[in-house]
């Protein structure tokens, strides 16, 4: 078993929707065993997600802690100091998105968060109406869904054009700010504390999406979870792990055979 000094050593980045959360009901239950453990030994626990601010201090409240964290793709940074949160854009604004937004939706048929009401987003993401309305409260990007696949290269095309991006999560298409993405955001964090610390850290991620990709590429070892359907998203990163298991369930086993746990 790994030594408490070496984990100290990491940086821990994590994805959440099936990976951390279970897809379906968005339990972290399976993963109590190795979240208890990287508490024990005070890793950083860094959540990596598409979700917005006020989403993750929720679950940073479940999960009893207070660490740094990423939001919607990579578009912004959150770091809690003392008693206030201070927030680095990495993306566009969510006004200059929704007015990109706007112009793609006469082109192509799609429908974003800010058009649907809290029972909808409610219905097609399986939260409560509460969590709903807090996955609406977006700062920077846009998820949406896409009522036809075959329009998504042009769609793409059109939003790098105009200085933005489209990506793919585990429900949603997103609407982000082009260049942006989880890496580029993670790199940040890394600095972060390498220069509070005044140390170097390696660092691990885990993720099951093509938005996370990136992510697993940047860090000393990607952990790719296997999907809800139990197949692996597609992905040539050398020496990346892959789970045995879907969800919070491979994200535990994964971590336990990483650290010898």
């Amino acid at each position: 078993m790994k030594t408490i000094e070496t984990l100290k050593n990491y940086l821990l980045f994590t994805d959440l929707d099936g990976t951390l959360l279970d897809h379906n009901n968005y339990s972290f239950d399976q993963a109590k065993e190795m979240l208890t453990h990287i508490k024990d030994t005070k890793t950083p626990l860094i959540i990596v997600t598409s979700k917005t601010k006020d989403e993750v201090l929720e679950l940073q409240k479940k999960l009893n802690i207070a660490y740094p964290f990423i939001i919607e793709n990579g578009a912004g940074i959150c770091i809690p100091e003392q008693e206030k949160l201070t927030i680095i854009p990495c993306g566009k604004l969510y006004k200059e998105t929704l007015d990109i937004f706007s112009e793609f939706a006469k082109i192509f048929s799609m429908k974003g968060f800010h058009q649907m009401s809290d029972e909808e987003v409610a219905t097609l993401t399986g939260l409560s109406l509460e969590k709903a309305k807090l996955a609406k409260k977006r700062t920077f990007s846009e998820p949406f869904i896409l009522d036809t696949a075959s329009d998504l290269k042009l769609l793409k095309k059109l939003a790098n054009e105009s200085g933005f991006d489209v990506v793919k999560g585990g429900r949603f298409y997103h609407l982000i700010t082009k260049g942006q993405d989880k890496a580029n955001a993670l790199l940040e964090v890394q600095k972060y504390y390498e220069k509070i610390d005044n140390t170097s850290y390696k660092t691990i991620a885990l993720g099951d999406g093509e938005n996370d990709l990136t992510m697993l590429s940047a860090v000393d070892q990607g952990i790719l979870i296997k999907k809800p359907d139990h197949t692996y998203v597609e992905c040539e990163i050398k020496n990346i792990i892959r789970s045995e298991y879907i969800g919070p369930q491979g994200w535990n086993e994964s971590l336990k055979r990483f650290f010898k746990c």
